[in-house]
């Protein structure tokens, strides 16, 4: 089976589910085009206010792009290929419209980890597991694969997932701030909906708003990031 990407709406949220299990949720060159065709869709929806990410199964999320597919790419191909993976992950991490949720319930490798770094936030089932091996397959980590890591857990240890390539436990995902929650394999997709359905019952201007102020915040000394919130205050003051 070649798998596809399945959309699901349910009122004010979406859940996207990569559907290729009996290959790990690998995703193919034409799954990929169906995603992020969707995932631009989705996000541009003024009724959609959350988007859950996961993958079909109970043994990954996506273990990342069919090596196949991959090798098999011309040299223009390849520049488009990553050209359009790089423009995917900033629409997911840039967007301003909608909370992002990645429900990581098995293994999140490549392409499946970068769609759970370019979210919001993280939720790990107990046997997931989360890799970024593009270094030992001769592939520049770009596309969010280092800029969205180092926000999340800070230059020392991006260096060290992404310049080993190892493995990280959903338990070092917690300790290190990679992951928001933990749960149970049997309860992620419950335990994600109660998240989302919890943060949906707040004001959305606040949500995004400070959603927005975070992403602004990141990166800047604490003078800076104080004056960001300030110029947000005084907007929102305004507005009455």
């Amino acid at each position: 089976m070649n798998g596809e990407i399945i959309v699901t709406i349910e009122d004010s949220y979406a859940i996207v589910k990569i559907s290729r299990p009996e290959k790990l949720n690998s995703v193919t060159k034409e799954m990929f085009e169906s995603f992020s065709e969707k995932v631009s869709t989705i996000l541009n929806d003024p009724k959609i206010r959350a988007v859950i990410f996961t993958g079909a199964g109970e043994k990954a999320f996506s273990a990342g792009f069919d090596i196949e597919m991959v090798t098999s790419l011309e040299r223009q191909e390849v520049t488009n290929f990553f050209k359009l993976l790089e423009r995917t992950m900033r629409t997911i991490r840039q967007n301003r419209s909608c909370i992002t949720v990645a429900a990581i319930n098995g293994y999140a490798v490549g392409f499946g980890a970068m769609i759970s770094i370019a979210c919001d936030f993280r939720i790990f089932s107990e046997n997931a597991i989360f890799r970024l091996p593009e270094v030992d397959l001769s592939i520049f980590p770009g596309a969010g694969a280092a800029s969205n890591l180092y926000h999340l857990v800070g230059p020392s240890r991006t260096k060290d997932i992404l310049m080993t390539g190892r493995k990280i436990s959903a338990e070092e995902a917690m300790s290190i701030g990679l992951a928001n929650r933990l749960v149970k394999q049997e309860d992620i997709m419950n335990s994600t909906l109660e998240f989302v359905k919890e943060l949906l019952t707040k004001d959305p201007r606040i949500l995004l708003r400070t959603k927005t102020l975070v992403d602004a915040m990141t990166g800047k000394g604490v003078d800076g990031a104080d004056e960001l919130e300030t110029a947000y205050l005084d907007e929102w003051l305004r507005e009455g």
